[in-house]
């Protein structure tokens, strides 16, 4: 699929602004943006996650000191809790600017980082463009189209949609997913950044430079919480360790390893004194088993 043709098809969603319907935070949805006039925004704070189509007109965002222009069939991805100044401009034949946004749950990110903790620690250079490739066109449209209620599939199947878009993006490098850490306590955000990636060679001065203080600053902020880096990054790989044995998606040996261990015995002992239980027993049965 092209993107003129995508850009047809989208374009009936995109008839009437629901941008101020509410929403909880914990869903995704489809908010097709609508003006005919030139709107100036400023300070607008992301309140989920999520990738923008515009379909007509010109969107301007003011983001980090730079400045991304998007006009029809181009795309940005940004964060939950990205603040950027917006100017929406109308196209000048037709008078109307019109853009679609794809809003990402909370639980549907989490379990994308987990999944694809590799391609979650990918960085672009502070640029949110994203390439709409065919593929890309592709998965929007039939995601948009069953948001919107165009086409008639269950939860499931939308849930699977925007997985392909969130794998899409991250497979370029270009998918929301780091973590919002904006609110959180200290701890918390430490503990956010590392689970999004849980196997990445994590030190304080790298977690520092991901939430924009230094290390000394970030280390008398956790003692204050009562609590230390070393044990937020053993308890993080441990539960990322955990979850994907859970899951049944890999063994005691990689599972060790996404843990933060070389020893296999030494893993094992651990993850038995935090859960109760060998790892491996959880390969056996299936499932957790009740701690000893």
């Amino acid at each position: 699929m092209n993107t003129q043709e995508m850009l047809q098809r989208l374009a009936p969603l995109a008839v009437q602004d629901t941008r101020n319907i509410a929403r909880g935070d914990r869903f995704s949805f489809l908010s097709a943006f609508v003006a005919r006039e030139t709107e100036t925004i400023q300070t607008i704070s992301m309140p989920v996650a999520g990738l923008l189509v515009v379909v007509e007109g010109v969107k301007t965002i003011h983001w980090n000191a730079r400045t991304f222009t998007y006009r029809p069939g181009m795309a940005f991805a940004l964060p939950a809790g990205t603040s950027v100044d917006v100017v929406n401009e109308p196209d000048p034949k037709s008078g109307i600017y019109r853009a679609l946004f794809l809003g990402f749950s909370a639980s549907l990110l989490e379990d994308a980082r987990r999944r694809w903790s590799s391609l979650a620690s990918a960085r672009r250079g502070g640029d949110p463009t994203v390439a709409i490739t065919p593929a890309l066109a592709s998965a929007v449209l039939h995601t948009s189209e069953a948001l919107a209620g165009v086409v008639d599939v269950s939860p499931m199947v939308t849930e699977l949609r925007l997985q392909e878009i969130l794998l899409t993006l991250a497979e370029c490098g270009s998918a929301p997913l780091r973590p919002d850490i904006k609110n959180s306590a200290t701890s918390e955000a430490v503990r956010l950044t590392i689970r999004h990636a849980p196997s990445h060679h994590w030190t304080v001065a790298a977690v520092a430079d991901e939430l924009c203080a230094s290390a000394p600053t970030l280390r008398r902020r956790l003692r204050l919480e009562g609590v230390n880096f070393r044990g937020i990054l053993a308890e993080e790989r441990m539960r990322a360790a955990r979850l994907l044995l859970l899951e049944g998606r890999t063994n005691v040996a990689e599972a060790a390893i996404v843990g933060g261990y070389a020893s296999l015995s030494h893993f094992s002992k651990r993850f038995r004194s935090m859960y109760g239980y060998l790892p491996s027993e959880m390969l056996t049965s299936g499932r957790a088993p009740s701690p000893a």
